[in-house]
C-alpha cells in the first residue's frame, strides 16, 4: 500500500533558469546523473544510521553522513548478481552491511538477523542540492526488485524531504508505483531521497527526474 503526502506551490524560478517550450525542463536525473564522484551534478550518495540517532528523526542539517567506497562489492555481491543488474554502487563496508546506492536504487540495512552482518538501521540516501529557486516536480518510480527470501518479504520505506519537509512518503511489500509530486526549492537546499528498513529490506528501485516549472 502506498501513502504519500505532495505538496504544491506557487514560487516562480529564479534568474538564470531556462525553460523548454512546454514550461518545463529537467534539471536533474537521478539515474542520468549517478556518478562515481560525490557531488557530481549536485548529487551525492549516503546514509541516515537512525539506530544510532537518539531522536530517530532525520535531520537534513545534521544525519547526512557520505558512503566511502564506490565499485564493485564481491562479499555482498550486489554488483554482480545474477537477478539484477546495479552495475557499480556506492557501500559503506562490503561484507559487514548490505548499505549502498546505485543508478537506480539502493539497499538499506537493518536489524534483522543476517548471520554475520551487523545488526543496524541504517537509511540509504540520494541527496541532491539545488541549484535554482523555485517550484519543482519530482517524478519517478518507487518500489522492491528483490520481494523474496526470508528477510526480504515485507514492507520497505521510501522518502523525499525538500528543505527539512517531507514531500513523498511511500511503503511497500512487493512492486510499487510511479509518483509525482511538486515542491518548491532554494538554491544551495537539499533534496534527500531515503529508503530505510522496514519489516524487510532488499533492492529497491527509487529514481527521480526534477523538474523546474513556471505553472501555478
Amino acid at each position: 500500500m502506498l501513502s504519500f503526502v505532495a505538496l504544491s506551490f506557487g514560487a516562480l524560478l529564479g534568474p538564470g533558469c531556462a525553460t523548454s517550450k512546454e514550461g518545463v525542463e529537467i534539471i536533474a536525473d537521478s539515474v542520468r546523473d549517478f556518478s562515481g564522484s560525490q557531488g557530481a551534478s549536485g548529487w551525492s550518495y549516503g546514509y541516515w544510521d537512525r539506530g544510532s540517532d537518539r531522536d530517530g528523526v532525520y535531520d537534513q542539517s545534521n544525519d547526512f553522513r557520505r558512503l566511502e567506497h564506490f565499485g564493485a562489492d564481491p562479499i555482498n555481491g550486489l554488483s554482480e548478481h545474477a537477478e539484477f543488474d546495479t552495475g557499480e554502487l556506492w557501500y559503506l563496508e562490503d561484507g559487514r552491511y548490505y548499505t549502498s546506492l546505485w543508478a537506480e536504487g539502493g539497499h538499506p540495512h537493518g536489524t534483522m538477523d543476517l548471520g554475520t552482518y551487523t545488526k543496524a538501521e541504517h537509511w540509504v540516501v540520494r541527496r541532491w542540492v539545488s541549484n535554482v529557486s523555485g517550484r519543482v516536480e519530482i517524478q519517478g518510480h518507487a518500489g522492491k526488485v528483490m520481494p523474496w527470501g526470508e528477510n526480504w518479504a515485507g514492507d520497505v520505506q521510501f522518502r523525499i524531504l525538500v528543505g527539512g519537509s517531507s514531500v513523498y512518503e511511500g511503503l511497500f511489500g512487493d512492486g510499487g508505483e510511479s509518483y509525482s509530486v511538486s515542491a518548491t526549492v532554494k538554491q544551495g537546499s537539499p533534496v534527500d531521497f531515503l529508503i530505510g528498513p522496514g519489516s524487510a529490506i532488499g533492492v529497491m528501485k527509487f529514481t527521480g527526474a526534477i523538474r523546474a516549472t513556471t505553472g501555478g
